[in-house]
C-alpha cells in the first residue's frame, strides 16, 4: 500500500509518478451569493493508467472527496464526467484516463464573510489508480480563490462537464412500466403522455 500526500503542506497540486491532481476553481463573477461557484479535482493520469467512476464495475473505487470550507459555504454532490469502459483481463470496469475533472458545485449562504477577500478551500482527496496493479494514494489540497476577482481559466472544463450530463426529456411525460421480476428488459414499456 502506497500512500502520498501525508508529509507534504497543502497545495493545489499534488503529483506522483502515476498521476497529476489540482483543486481548480471556476467562478467567472467572482465569489459572491448568487452567481455560480464551483471547484473540481482534474486528474491527470499518465499514459496506461486509469482511476475510477463513481460506479466502478467489477473492481476498484472511486474518487473520495472530502472538504473543508468556511462557514457559509456548501458543497453540492460531486458531478461526474462519463466513463469509458475499462476492460482489464475479464474484468469490467468504468473509469477516467487521460484528463478528467470531478467538479463539484459550492453554495454562498448570506451570511459568507470573507475579511481576508478570499474563500479559503480545503480537499482531502483519496483514489485508486490503476494500470495492472493498483496504488492507493491521496493527498491534501488548499485552494485560496480571490472573492472580487473572476475564476474563469478552466471554464471550458467545467462547460464540457455540465454538457455531459444526463438532462431530462422535454416536452413529454414518459413512465415506465417493469414487470413482475423487476428488472427483465423485456417487460419495460415507454408511454408517452396522452396516447
Amino acid at each position: 500500500v502506497c500512500t502520498w500526500g501525508h508529509a507534504q503542506a497543502p497545495s493545489a497540486e499534488v503529483s506522483t509518478p502515476h498521476i497529476r491532481a489540482e483543486l481548480v476553481a471556476h467562478a467567472p463573477q467572482g465569489v459572491q451569493v448568487g452567481q455560480p461557484l464551483w471547484v473540481g479535482l482534474r486528474l491527470t493520469h499518465q499514459p496506461e493508467w486509469h482511476t475510477y467512476w463513481k460506479n466502478a464495475g467489477d473492481s476498484g473505487l472511486p474518487t473520495q472527496l472530502e472538504w473543508e470550507l468556511p462557514a457559509g459555504v456548501t458543497a453540492g454532490p460531486t458531478v461526474w464526467p462519463l466513463p469509458s469502459k475499462l476492460s482489464v483481463a475479464d474484468l469490467t470496469n468504468y473509469g477516467f484516463e487521460g484528463k478528467t475533472l470531478l467538479g463539484v458545485p459550492l453554495t454562498l449562504a448570506p451570511t459568507f464573510n470573507s475579511p481576508t477577500g478570499t474563500l479559503e478551500i480545503k480537499l482531502k482527496a483519496s483514489w485508486l489508480v490503476c494500470r495492472q496493479e493498483c496504488i492507493p494514494q491521496e493527498g491534501q489540497f488548499r485552494l485560496s480563490v480571490p472573492v472580487r476577482s473572476s475564476q474563469s481559466a478552466h471554464a471550458a472544463e467545467f462547460q464540457a462537464l455540465a454538457q455531459a450530463q444526463p438532462q431530462r426529456l422535454r416536452g413529454q411525460d414518459l413512465q415506465a412500466e417493469v414487470g413482475p421480476d423487476g428488472h427483465s428488459d423485456a417487460d419495460v414499456v415507454l408511454h408517452a403522455a396522452g396516447q
